[in-house]
C-alpha cells in the first residue's frame, strides 16, 4: 500500500477515480449525468492523494482553496471493494495534515443527504454537518455541508 500526493489536473489515476466516483454516483441517481453533473471538470485547483493498493489506484481525496484560511475536501472515494477498511479515514489524516501544512485552519466538505455512510463517516471525523439545503448545482437534491478547525 502506498499514498501518492498528486495535482489532480496532472493525474490520470486520480481522474480516473473521480471517474469511478461520479459513475457510482450516477448508478444511484442517474437523472444527475442528465443534468449535467461532472466531477472530472475543474481538477487543475485540486491537490490530493491517491492510494494504491498492489499498484491499483483503489482510492482519492482532494482539496482546493476556498479561502485564505478555508479549503474545500473534494472528491474522496473509495473503490467498493475496499470500503470499510479504514482507507477513507486515513485518506483524511492525510489530506487534513496537507491542508494545516498549507496553512488552513478550516476546512469545508460537501455531501449529498442519499450519501448517508459518507455523511456518518464525516461526523465521526469531527466535522459538524448543517441544516440540510437544496441546489440545482447539486442536482436538486439534499445535501449538507460539513465543516471542521484544525
Amino acid at each position: 500500500m502506498k499514498v501518492v500526493k498528486v495535482n489532480g489536473g496532472e493525474s490520470k489515476d486520480f481522474f480516473d477515480l473521480c471517474e469511478k466516483l461520479q459513475n457510482f454516483q450516477y448508478s444511484i441517481k442517474p437523472d444527475l449525468k442528465e443534468k449535467g453533473y461532472i466531477l472530472t471538470d475543474s481538477l487543475q485547483d485540486v491537490t490530493g492523494f491517491v492510494l494504491y493498493i498492489d499498484n491499483k489506484p483503489v482510492g482519492s481525496i482532494g482539496l482546493r482553496k476556498v479561502k485564505d484560511d478555508t479549503c474545500e475536501i473534494v472528491r474522496v472515494f473509495v473503490d467498493e471493494s475496499y470500503r470499510c477498511k479504514g482507507y477513507a479515514t486515513m485518506l483524511f489524516d492525510k489530506i487534513e495534515t496537507l491542508a494545516k501544512e498549507m496553512g488552513f485552519k478550516n476546512l469545508e466538505i460537501t455531501a449529498w443527504c442519499f450519501a448517508d455512510k459518507a455523511v456518518r463517516l464525516y461526523k465521526k471525523l469531527n466535522y459538524i454537518c448543517s441544516e440540510e439545503k437544496t441546489s440545482e448545482w447539486y442536482g436538486g437534491y439534499k445535501y449538507v455541508e460539513l465543516f471542521k478547525t484544525i
